[in-house]
């Protein structure tokens, strides 16, 4: 976990790319559960990484959009800018992404498989609510409930998947 968290710092420099990773994880962690209720382990994948892609592109091309509101036209440098900005929502979705291939490939149902990619999520929700607390200053204890509060939305979402099952 502490070199998962060190890995964070030197990739998500700003809250804004925290806060991307955060929805990343979290919105391909709800589509793993449901692409996995009537999916086979490829559904499952495809639908993540689509998902995440096109969720991805919105928001950059919201951002474009929005940006000709206050100033001048977008141009091709500010377009760039705006895709550069968004992508920790897709790394967040990489690793839970390969844990259910590879539980899968050890044998694993895609229940079980999902399930493992899930508690990464979660692991990883917390690193990233650690990890924010501790940039913006909070002391280790605080920090400390900042990630489990983080945690908690991936404990929401594996809730969702009992539920659904």
């Amino acid at each position: 976990m502490r070199r998962s968290v060190g890995r964070l710092r030197s990739r998500w420099t700003d809250e804004r790319e925290l806060a991307d990773a955060v929805n990343g994880t979290v919105v391909g962690s709800a589509v793993m559960v449901a692409a996995s209720l009537h999916g086979s382990l490829g559904q499952v994948v495809i639908a993540v990484v689509a998902t995440l892609f096109v969720y991805w592109l919105t928001e950059r091309y919201a951002d474009v959009l929005g940006s000709g509101v206050q100033g001048p036209a977008p141009n091709r440098s500010r377009v760039v800018g705006a895709l550069r900005r968004g992508w920790p929502m897709l790394q967040s979705s990489y690793a839970p992404v390969i844990v259910l291939l590879a539980a899968s490939a050890l044998g694993a149902e895609l229940r079980g498989a999902v399930l493992a990619a899930l508690g990464l999520s979660t692991a990883l929700l917390g690193g990233l609510g650690y990890e924010a607390a501790r940039r913006s200053g909070a002391p280790t204890a605080a920090a400390l409930g900042w990630a489990a509060g983080t945690a908690l939305l991936g404990v929401a979402i594996i809730g969702l998947k009992y539920a659904l099952h």
